[in-house]
């Protein structure tokens, strides 16, 4: 597989976009800092140098499963994350340690003329070494965990994935409730133009948060915060 290492780029991201036509093959783009990443909704990550930023592109992916492959990846970052530390998922899209994010996954697809494929985007920022945060943001790193620096072999992450996105919906489905930091507690849902606090309750067989005042899918949320006691 073509690897495609960089300095420091506006985010890895976008740099797979852009050269994703001209490739043929799985590519996988890592910068050692981004100073534009994004996550859902075009928000700011923040990706110093000491963390792992990358994006890992699958060609010809089915265009059925792009649904729940975030969930997939989120347990594969979350397996890796756990030889080191008891890492969660919060739902949707994030790896968290004691509800302090630890990592984070973008998942960003574009169909081909043959809308059953799709090329698959997996952005995926892991805050590995990072030894601190702008006062604003919630997060942890290995590092501030640890008190040590750690190294994590990108290989070992790739062939986590690739073991992830092979598993059935169902078995993922279950494993991720099983995980899930938010599982019966108070949270505080925003979306584009609301706010609401319910009891968090469970994820659905279509990767929906099932909640006690509704249902609601990834692309309804914009974000999920736990509700201090």
């Amino acid at each position: 597989m073509l690897i495609i290492k960089l300095g420091k780029v506006t985010s890895t991201q976008d740099f797979a976009e852009a050269v994703n036509d001209m490739l043929y093959e799985d590519f996988l783009v890592i910068a050692e800092e981004q100073t534009k990443a994004r996550g859902r909704f075009g928000r700011s990550w923040y990706s110093p140098k000491g963390g792992l930023w990358f994006t890992y592109v699958k060609k010809n992916f089915k265009t059925e499963d792009v649904q729940l492959s975030g969930v997939k990846v989120a347990l594969a970052i979350m397996e890796i994350l756990r030889s080191y530390v008891d890492a969660k998922i919060r739902w949707p899209n994030d790896i968290v340690v004691n509800d302090k994010k630890i990592a984070g996954i973008l998942i960003e697809a574009k169909t081909h003329e043959n809308i059953n494929y799709s090329d698959l985007f997996i952005g995926v920022g892991i805050d590995v070494n990072v030894k601190s945060f702008p006062p604003d943001i919630v997060a942890t790193s290995l590092y501030l965990e640890l008190g040590k620096e750690i190294t994590i072999d990108i290989n070992n992450i790739i062939d986590k994935i690739e073991q992830y996105l092979r598993m059935d919906n169902e078995s993922s489905i279950n494993l991720l409730n099983q995980n899930l930091s938010i599982k019966d507690k108070e949270v505080l849902l925003t979306g584009s133009n609301w706010e609401k606090k319910c009891k968090a309750l469970f994820v659905d067989f279509m990767g929906r948060l099932v909640t006690e005042c509704g249902i609601y899918e990834v692309e309804e949320i914009y974000r999920v915060e736990l509700v201090k006691e």
